[in-house]
């Protein structure tokens, strides 16, 4: 009750907030539509225990820049205690999907927003409890750090967050302790938001996807009042309609962005996002709960995604999410800038799910309803950060240090049901099934942590070719978890997280690195159908090392690392009991660009070779492969600007996924598969208003396949799917 109470405050006054600004915001003047689309500008633990149940400047963009970037080099990339640089600067693998792209491919779900990535793979589809879970380098990112909105921390489980309201989203591959804190090895998921406009801006868009899915955004943006002091960004987006799979999706979001220029030099910044989601109907994933007794290494052939698995028509997944933070950046001279910001944030969800056991090749399962009345979170982060450049000597220093606080609190309810409600077969016509369980209940503290940090790091250029990058992070780490009975656990830990690496610039336009980065990582909760469910595991230490070569040319780009992580091993043992012991192993190699080609042809690749195994573990699983790491993958595209047509472009993307062990045991495999994407936008005027026509149809052979979620566990993978949007800019 306190949880709906306090999130029910926190939107009325964002309500309040955002209606003060509507008015103004719609009366907002005409601006165009930039049409590079294409072309790249000039350089110059998902819970570890699985439950089977750009810095802010003064001087603000315009919005009415729409050109699609394919790396973006270009870009700045925020690296938390390493500061602000640009992308060709920074000695680790990261990856910026602009807005522009988002809206090029109409996405809508984190599932793909990095899927032209080849060391990405999304853990489920937009409609189903895992939407938000994505695996990168072989290792699933971290529920509990592994989000940011603006650098901030943000507890992603089940969230699908409303990408219209942002600017970019930035991954940062691989272990970033030294930069965030406790992370898992796999990376840091950056959400930027979109922030005020020097121009006044207004677009309009609506959007339609399989089945009847239909959308309406509005984005709007531009400065107040004398001298232009006060600037605005708002966004306002609704979706509903019946899914491809049978469920039926409704979907209310809103962000605002403000900021006040208090002086020259020092701005106040402010930011909100709030969103409902419900999707009624629709199913969670298949497991195999014994591989000895399923009896066989295959999985049954996939069935369309179109197929609706739904059973029970109490089935549904609702959640609320509310962000909120508020800084000061202030520009102290031309080479020392400070900011300290605040975030808050809540999520709170309520889901009746439904999860299959596969009982054997033949396609029968047993369904089992998952019940969750209602489970929350909060997260808070202070952080205070001073960057400068200075010299010693001939030496160039680029500085950064500072200090952060963050508290995050879980709370669970104190009941919940795992029912199994009967059998289906998936080649069969499904069996409308009956569920009348507990639903309301009161919910309990099941988790506190704070993070203290302080971090330092240090840039030294000793020339126009070489320069050094050493930094540490000292962080006071406490946590507590609670029982629903009452019984405390406590965990303390103080370690200091380094890294360390080496650049060599040949040209200014090339950068070949080598880094080092050590990491600790929250050990998260165990899932539900586990002997020890509930407990909280301890942290999990990682290490890693990383190679690689960034090219940023005007008509073509290159970028390749390789890569090793060693990473404390979790799995479920022998006696079903999930456990935090032993050593894994990743290694990979990954390799992306993109070239322009004449007559307005552009070509893009991104491949990715991986592995790992157990390494030190119970002899159960030593000397495995992981599961969930296919060895390969590679992502193809080529774009055209149709001759003769101006304005219009078209895409195919080729994504082939290899096959990859399902579970610790290595007892099967999740096959291979290969899916074609195609897309065309069309840009054009009427009147003084720039128009944008765009439709896009992904698995366009209507592949079935399955795709995996976590050991044990998989999905029945995205059926041929359509896509249309207009927009219209004001």
């Amino acid at each position: 009750m306190a949880a709906a109470t306090s999130v029910l405050s926190s939107v009325f006054s964002f309500a309040l907030l955002m209606s003060g600004t509507s008015a103004i915001a719609l009366a907002a003047d005409a601006q165009d539509e930039h049409s590079q689309s294409g072309r790249k500008p000039s350089v110059a633990p998902r819970h570890n225990g699985h439950s089977k149940p750009v810095p802010t400047s003064h001087k603000q963009p315009s919005a009415k820049s729409e050109s699609v970037t394919v790396l973006g080099h270009a870009h700045q990339a925020d690296g938390g205690a390493l500061g602000t640089r640009r992308l060709l600067d920074t000695p680790f693998s990261i990856k910026v999907v602009t807005a522009a792209e988002l809206q090029e491919r109409q996405v809508k779900s984190l599932a793909r927003v990095f899927s032209q990535d080849a060391s990405v793979i999304s853990n489920g589809d937009t409609y189903s409890f895992n939407a938000y879970s994505v695996t990168v380098r072989g290792v699933p990112l971290d529920d509990y750090n592994g989000y940011k909105i603006n650098g901030t921390p943000f507890f992603m489980t089940t969230v699908e967050l409303p990408l219209e309201s942002f600017e970019a989203v930035q991954l940062l591959k691989g272990a970033s302790g030294f930069m965030y804190g406790f992370n898992a090895p796999g990376g840091i998921i950056d959400f930027q938001t979109k922030k005020p406009t020097d121009a006044r801006t207004f677009s309009f868009d609506a959007g339609y996807s399989s089945g009847a899915v239909g959308s309406q955004h509005i984005d709007t943006g531009g400065r107040l009042f004398r001298n232009d002091i006060v600037g605005y960004r708002l966004n306002l987006t609704h979706e509903n309609g019946e899914t491809y799979n049978g469920s039926y999706v409704t979907r209310f979001s809103g962000s605002l962005s403000t900021d006040v220029r208090l002086a020259h030099n020092l701005l106040w910044t402010a930011d909100a996002i709030y969103q409902d989601r419900q999707v009624r109907g629709g199913v969670q994933d298949f497991f195999i709960d014994d591989p000895s007794a399923y009896g066989s290494n295959r999985l049954p052939d996939a069935i369309s995604g179109h197929k609706n698995l739904t059973a029970s028509p109490a089935s549904m997944f609702t959640s609320h999410t509310l962000f909120v933070s508020t800084g000061l950046h202030w520009d102290i001279t031309r080479n020392w800038t400070a900011r300290i910001d605040y975030s808050h944030s809540m999520d709170y969800r309520r889901y009746r799910g439904e999860w299959m056991s596969l009982q054997d090749q033949g396609g029968n399962y047993d369904t089992y309803m998952s019940t969750n009345p209602g489970s929350w979170a909060q997260y808070d982060q202070v952080q205070a950060i001073l960057e400068g450049k200075f010299r010693t000597g001939f030496i160039r220093h680029d500085f950064t240090m500072g200090a952060a606080w963050q508290g995050l609190s879980k709370y669970l309810p104190y009941d919940s049901d795992y029912v199994n409600i009967g059998g289906q077969n998936l080649y069969s016509p499904i069996t409308s099934r009956s569920y009348s369980g507990s639903w309301d209940t009161a919910t309990y503290r099941n988790y506190r942590s704070d993070q203290v940090g302080l971090f330092g790091s240090d840039t030294l250029t000793f020339d126009k070719h070489w320069s050094l990058l050493a930094g540490i992070r000292f962080t006071d780490f406490h946590q507590l978890t609670w029982t629903s009975a009452g019984t405390k656990t406590a965990l303390r830990t103080t370690p200091l997280t380094p890294t360390a690496a080496l650049m060599f610039h040949p040209w200014k336009d090339t950068t070949i690195y080598a880094s080092y980065v050590q990491a600790l990582e929250n050990g998260g909760t165990v899932g539900d159908t586990y002997k020890n469910a509930r407990e909280t595991l301890p942290p999990i230490r990682s290490d890693q090392v990383e190679v690689g070569a960034k090219i940023a040319r005007q008509t073509w780009d290159l970028t390749g690392a390789l890569y090793r992580i060693t990473r404390g091993a979790q799995y479920a043992n022998a006696d079903n009991v999930y456990v935090s012991n032993g050593t894994v192993t990743y290694q990979g190699a990954e390799l992306s660009g993109h070239v322009d080609l004449p007559f307005g042809v552009t070509l893009t690749d991104s491949l990715g070779a991986e592995g790992g195994k157990y390494s030190k573990a119970d002899a159960s699983v030593k000397g495995n492969k992981i599961e969930g790491i296919p060895l390969f993958q590679n992502v193809f595209q080529l774009t055209d600007r149709i001759p003769g047509v101006p304005g219009l472009s078209a895409t195919a993307e080729v994504h082939y996924t290899a096959s990859m062990w399902g579970d610790s045991s290595n007892s099967f495999h999740v096959p291979s598969y290969t899916l074609l994407n195609l897309r065309a936008s069309y840009r054009t005027s009427i009147g003084r208003h720039k128009v944008t026509l765009r439709a896009e149809l992904d698995n366009a052979t209507n592949l079935h396949y399955w795709g995996f979620l976590a050991s044990d566990y998989f999905f029945v993978g995205t059926p041929r799917a359509v896509f249309l949007n207009a927009r219209f800019d004001l």
